[in-house]
């Protein structure tokens, strides 16, 4: 019996060095006359690599007819109306968005929308985002659509730090209340 008890300690210690080890996301997207990306998750400090990108697949969609449904109200779920739920959600996303670690962040973009106020409000919310960096650059045109350049970051994250937020999110008081009223409905 204490075997056992010491061979789950154990594990439940390994678990935990693992998840404390960060973990790296590399990716690089281009846009110009087609899009091209590439993403890698390194695990380990790099021992191990995952390549992310995904190869092209072709899927045919079926053709069949599809029945119409008869129009119904859109009814917002309960969880939706609770405050404090929906302030533990903002807090669990701000929190995630914390964890991550921008290493390197290299862009540079040619953006401009066909209409000049538009172009505008979108240069004016962008542009302050990108103020930390140097090595980011947003270049707006006034006069005609378009969409090119390209990005290349690399971001560390320690998953423990992860799990910890979203385990405290998930054993909030709100979070099980709405649970709690979800399942019993």
């Amino acid at each position: 019996m204490i075997e056992i008890i010491a061979l789950f300690i154990g594990f439940l210690l390994f678990c935990l060095a693992l998840l404390a080890i960060p973990v790296d996301l590399l990716f690089y997207l281009k846009k110009d006359e087609t899009l091209e990306y590439r993403a890698e998750l390194c695990i380990l400090f790099g021992l191990l690599t995952i390549d992310m990108t995904k190869q092209d697949q072709k899927r045919e969609k079926s053709t069949s007819p599809k029945k119409q449904k008869r129009e119904q109200k859109p009814r917002l779920p309960s969880w939706v109306e609770s405050k404090r739920f929906i302030k533990g959600l903002m807090r669990l996303i701000m929190d995630l968005l914390h964890t991550l670690h921008i290493k390197e962040l290299s862009m540079h973009w040619h953006i401009g929308l066909g209409d000049p106020a538009d172009t505008g409000m979108i240069l004016g919310i962008l542009q302050p985002i990108l103020l930390p960096w140097k090595n980011a650059t947003l270049r707006a045109d006034f006069q005609e659509a378009v969409f090119e350049g390209y990005c290349k970051a690399h971001i560390r994250l320690f998953p423990i730090r992860i799990v910890g937020y979203i385990l405290a999110f998930i054993f909030s008081g709100p979070t099980m209340r709405m649970m709690k009223n979800t399942l019993i409905k």
